[in-house]
């Protein structure tokens, strides 16, 4: 990732409060809520003085009388108070964190491929959901504590400078002392939660693994491995929050035994005013009061250090995201409506600088209408070369050219608007099949044009049975279906789609022979008059492609139709009788 995890963390939390300005009503307001809610508290102590002064040393019992009045009108407003800037700032900080969740949607989307290939997708999981709730935590709880907490000291602190600022004097004492504490206890609360955030990932990746795996797991007797290794990471999240609950522990008491000093210092000489006539009764009870108050507000900020690094750490993780760069989009032109004439041009490509090359020298042309299939082993380079088309990946070396035009220079939706694509491993969305057909497409729903594309693909057949047809939700990835099923509504999406290039990645894969007969008619539906590429298993889904590319180690090793590479009697002619002679007998 672009920055140092251990950057500081004033930018990163100025970067925070960046967000506030969008907001800067609402921030005013919870901003005055929270200063009277404090200002509140601390006339409910200096109440004490006048009562003391007037009703017990002055024997002036109408202010006895006046102070129920005085607390009651108190307590109203700092309830109401309360109310505003609690639901302020709860409104500011959810808002804030659902604009970075929709933030880092926008930017998963938009990363490349490579970014997923090294990421362990829990922990992008759990940014979305444990990070971005640490940051509501640091933006609305830090935020309103820090004020009315941080308010009420600050207004003891003036009392007691205007009653004396000598004593004021002898609490600031304490300041630098506390500074260092709180200073030592901020860098250690954020490497904790930094490892809180990595631990969390572990148990997110884990429990995603079980709940996808289940079948694997059970069928392989996996249990107890799987119990051990998820307890392993409970266990390491489990240890770091320990180590913050200790760091809180051991800091909070030792902050508030240093400020308690410094207030019995404060109070043994405020005594000795009081004797010699310096210090009014009531000016002591009312700084005895507010001193014994303080007490809370102090340990309420020194625990919010921990909530706020949490806080800056979920925020510095998710910003290293967010300036995540995202795909090389630096194409200017568009096709409207392309011939489909396809050119791989002296193609080579790598994963890395420091990996081997999985494409070389990978040249071939394929006129628009045509098909063309690629064979060969796993490995070999089939399915890369359908990544690079769609511009997943950039070749090191070479050139692919749509119509004559780099596809480096167009537009990325406007090359992916051109093209369908059905793979192996059918992506479905929990929606109606309805949506999963149409998807992607602009506006309203055609029904009709659903319809179509569902019998061409064979797929009316089984919808039509389903208890809301069309309108049926299909669950997590088409999990309520079959895989043949959920491979010929990914057919129908394609048909639905209808562009003018298709990919076919296997997509017979997860049909019976049956099926696939039916799915070979909805194939050539799909294909009519659209330059086609095909990866194939089944070479018998193959023989009316046009060119036929037999792909081992990453280069072409034989290539013509399906009658002039049989003759050829070499690699794939071998392939296709392993694959005639392994074909179950009928009758």
């Amino acid at each position: 990732m672009s920055q140092e995890l251990n950057s500081p963390s004033w930018p990163v939390l100025k970067r925070l409060l960046g967000y506030l300005k969008h907001y800067k009503l609402a921030f005013l307001i919870a901003i005055l809520g929270n200063l009277t809610f404090a200002g509140m508290d601390f006339l409910f102590v200096w109440s004490l003085k006048p009562l003391t002064d007037e009703a017990l040393v002055n024997n002036n019992m109408s202010t006895i009388e006046t102070a129920p009045l005085f607390i009651i009108g108190l307590l109203i407003i700092r309830g109401v108070a309360s109310f505003i800037s609690a639901y302020c700032m709860s409104w500011i900080g959810q808002d804030i964190v659902q604009k970075i969740q929709v933030q880092m949607i926008e930017k998963y989307i938009s990363l490349p491929s490579r970014f997923f290939d090294q990421t362990n997708s829990g922990k992008l999981v759990s940014k979305m959901t444990f990070d971005t709730q640490q940051i509501a935590s640091a933006t609305t709880d830090t935020i309103t504590k820090l004020l009315r907490e941080g308010g009420l000291i600050i207004f003891i602190l003036f009392y007691i400078f205007f009653t004396s600022w000598k004593l004021a004097s002898l609490f600031l004492i304490s300041a630098p002392l506390i500074g260092l504490i709180v200073s030592f206890a901020s860098k250690r609360f954020k490497n904790i939660s930094r490892n809180i955030q990595n631990a969390m990932g572990g148990v997110t990746q884990k429990t995603q693994e079980i709940v996808e795996g289940y079948k694997v797991i059970k069928t392989f007797g996996g249990e107890d491995y799987e119990i051990k290794q998820f307890t392993k990471e409970a266990r390491q999240n489990r240890t770091q929050n320990i180590k913050m609950v200790a760091t809180k522990a051991a800091s909070t008491p030792l902050i508030q035994f240093i400020a308690g000093l410094s207030l019995a210092l404060v109070l043994f000489f405020a005594g000795r005013e009081l004797a010699n006539g310096s210090l009014s009764a009531g000016d002591f009870v009312a700084m005895l009061g507010m001193m014994i108050m303080m007490l809370k507000p102090l340990k309420i900020i020194s625990n919010l250090n921990s909530v706020l690094q949490k806080g800056i750490a979920a925020a510095q993780s998710i910003f290293l995201i967010l300036d995540e760069k995202s795909e090389n989009d630096y194409g200017t032109k568009k096709i409207e409506a392309p011939e489909g004439k396809l050119e791989f041009c002296g193609v080579d490509f790598c994963y890395s600088e420091q990996s081997e090359k999985v494409l070389k020298n990978i040249s071939f042309v394929v006129d628009a209408g045509q098909t063309i299939a690629l064979v060969g082993r796993s490995g070999s380079g089939k399915s890369t070369i359908t990544n690079l088309l769609l511009r997943f990946y950039d070749p090191v070396k070479g050139k692919i050219l749509l119509d004559g035009i780099d596809t480096k220079e167009l537009k990325l939706t406007n090359l992916r608007s051109h093209t369908s694509y059905v793979s192996q491993h059918v992506t479905l969305f929990n929606t109606s099949v309805a949506q999963n057909i149409a998807y992607g497409c602009e506006g309203d729903l055609d029904i009709e044009r659903i319809k179509a594309a569902a019998i061409k693909a064979h797929a009316w057949e089984f919808i039509q049975k389903l208890p809301k047809g069309l309108n049926e939700k299909i669950g997590e990835n088409g999990m309520k279906l079959s895989g043949g099923q959920r491979q010929r509504l990914a057919i129908a999406r394609a048909l639905y789609k209808n562009a003018p290039l298709v990919i076919l990645d296997e997509a017979t894969s997860a049909l019976d022979t049956e099926s696939e007969r039916h799915i070979q008619a909805a194939f050539e539906s799909l294909t009519d008059n659209r330059t086609t590429i095909v990866i194939a298993h089944r070479l018998s889904t193959i023989e009316k492609a046009d060119c036929i590319l037999v792909m081992g180690d990453g280069e072409i090793i034989e290539r013509g139709n399906h009658s002039s590479l049989l003759a050829k009697d070499g690699f794939y002619a071998k392939l296709y009788q392993m694959q005639f002679e392994e074909k179950p007998k009928e009758g």
